[in-house]
């Protein structure tokens, strides 16, 4: 999976309680922008180390006027994962990155209960690490 620093949404980030944005914000450049012109940039959001202690998170895909995030629109969202799901490793969004009509996107995390331990990578990548293996019908 190719990353970039600068297309980091969140690295590490521990996501404890109540509602909470990533440390770092994407800059569009413009509002109403396609930066994605080509389709090969995704939006990869994961667990980096495994959550205890509380109940679930849901992670949304935002956007906004203001460069804090503040009133944000929700553009996808996740859904609610329970925490027996919220494994190192467990991959919680994974989408093509949308058109924005607002210059900023960010990541939103709902948390339902306490979270004692749990992190999260989020941001653009270039390709995902996929494990399907292309099939072909033989005999051609």
């Amino acid at each position: 999976m190719i990353t970039d620093r600068e297309l980091t949404f969140s690295n590490n980030q521990a996501v404890t309680t109540g509602t909470q944005v990533s440390t770092d914000v994407i800059d569009t450049g413009a509002a109403g922008i396609n930066i994605n012109t080509n389709r090969e940039l995704q939006i990869f959001v994961a667990v980096t180390a495994d959550f205890a202690d509380g109940t679930s998170l849901a992670v949304n895909l935002i956007e906004s006027a203001a460069s804090n995030l503040g009133t944000p629109t929700v553009l996808v969202g996740s859904g609610v994962i329970a925490e027996a799901n919220l494994k190192k490793g467990a991959v919680l969004l994974r989408l093509a990155v949308p058109r924005t009509s607002k210059r900023y996107l960010g990541l939103q995390f709902v948390t339902v209960g306490t979270h004692t331990a749990g992190t999260v990578w989020g941001g653009f990548v270039r390709d995902t690490d996929d494990t399907t293996i292309p099939a072909f019908v033989t005999g051609y």
